[in-house]
């Protein structure tokens, strides 16, 4: 299973200007192909951990902002569904600080860094 996002979405997960990810589509940097006059990357994430309805609510997590890089090179903070928390998911260890991740459960946090890092 792939996941494709926009570069609005790229934007938002990496912390840079629309026309910065737009550049990097144009300039190759993300494997990306212009459909319908706009440009859609392809993640080359691999999502077979994770139900398809993880990769969907991943997907909106990435589209609504919800999870932002840090500092530290694959660790990223993610909010909560419904806002009241935030988790440190760490995609180099594969692990997140929800209630799944904490049992040692794939979630989507973790599927949302996953589709960021490979895009």
């Amino acid at each position: 299973m792939t996941a494709t996002l926009t570069t609005r979405e790229i934007a938002q997960a990496r912390r840079v200007s629309l026309s910065t990810a737009q550049r990097w589509a144009r300039t190759g940097k993300l494997d990306a192909i212009k459909v319908g006059g706009r440009w859609v990357i392809t993640s080359s994430a691999d999502l077979t951990a994770f139900k398809p309805v993880q990769v969907d609510k991943a997907r909106e997590l990435i589209e609504q902002g919800g999870i932002v890089p840090t500092s530290r090179t694959a660790l990223f903070l993610a909010v909560s569904t419904d806002g009241s928390a935030n988790y440190l998911v760490d995609q180099a260890e594969h692990s997140c600080t929800c209630k799944a991740g904490a049992r040692g459960i794939p979630c989507y946090h973790l599927a949302a860094a996953d589709i960021i890092v490979a895009a």
